[in-house]
């Protein structure tokens, strides 16, 4: 509809020389109805108003989605959060358990037992 618009509004009135020498000259409005089969019965005022309740209707269509949006997202976010503490829980790094013996992680009950105090005075 706008592009219709934009081309009634460029080529009706307009001549254009004909593809052949000698035949008649091709007017604007021949090329619209047979070339391009716009219609020209309706004024380039309904195109116009067309465009623009197009524009309003996007226009109206992307503030429900922002609004929606801004509702919806820290349901999002917490979805997200979760997902990524439980990724985070099954790395190695992270476990709480070691998954190898090391120097940093010693056991709380030794091999042996401690020996005396009084043996080493003796």
């Amino acid at each position: 509809m706008g592009t219709q618009g934009a081309f009634k509004n460029d080529l009706i009135g307009m001549e254009f020389d004909p593809l052949e020498p000698g035949d008649p000259k091709l007017k604007g409005e021949f090329i619209l109805k047979t070339m391009l089969g716009i219609h020209i019965d309706n004024s380039k005022w309904w195109d116009i108003a067309a465009i623009m309740i197009l524009l309003i209707s996007l226009r109206v269509l992307f503030f429900f989605i922002l609004k929606f949006k801004e509702r919806a997202a820290p349901f999002l976010y917490s979805i997200y959060a979760r997902q990524t503490l439980e990724r985070i829980k099954k790395r190695p790094s992270f476990r709480k358990v070691p998954s190898f013996a090391s120097k940093r992680h010693q056991s709380l009950h030794p091999l042996s037992p401690p020996e005396d105090l009084n043996s080493l005075i003796h």
